[in-house]
């Protein structure tokens, strides 16, 4: 049990009854016919059920990082933190050096690279 409440109650219960919440959104988005509301969007349902996916998956990474890997309300969490951010910085540097040096760096990718041809 955690030295901290979240709204008066054990993070772990309210990480774990949120994750539930966000979880049950995502299966209604995925088996609820979405077609109509694509459409005045100008997208198809594929491209709204995805959208919806990926906001949905943002709060709950968050969730996940702040409760279950310590990164909020424990004592050494600001070290944890830093030390989690640490290996995202060369990432960002990496993918933007990439595409910043090779003008073809996101089109012209080797054909074993690209999705589908890869032989299995």
């Amino acid at each position: 049990m955690a030295h901290y409440k979240i709204l008066g109650r054990d993070p772990y219960w309210m990480n774990f009854f949120g994750l539930m919440i966000l979880t049950l959104i995502e299966v209604v988005a995925v088996y609820l016919p979405l077609g109509g509301v694509a459409g005045d969007y100008g997208m198809t349902e594929k491209q709204l059920t995805l959208w919806i996916l990926t906001f949905i998956a943002i709060p709950k990474f968050a969730m996940i990082a702040a409760i279950f890997m310590h990164l909020f309300g424990d004592e050494d969490s600001k070290i944890l933190t830093l030390t989690a951010l640490f290996p995202t910085f060369f990432i960002i540097v990496m993918v933007l050096f990439i595409g910043l040096t090779h003008p073809d760096a996101t089109t012209g990718l080797p054909a074993w690279c690209r999705p589908g041809t890869y032989g299995l």
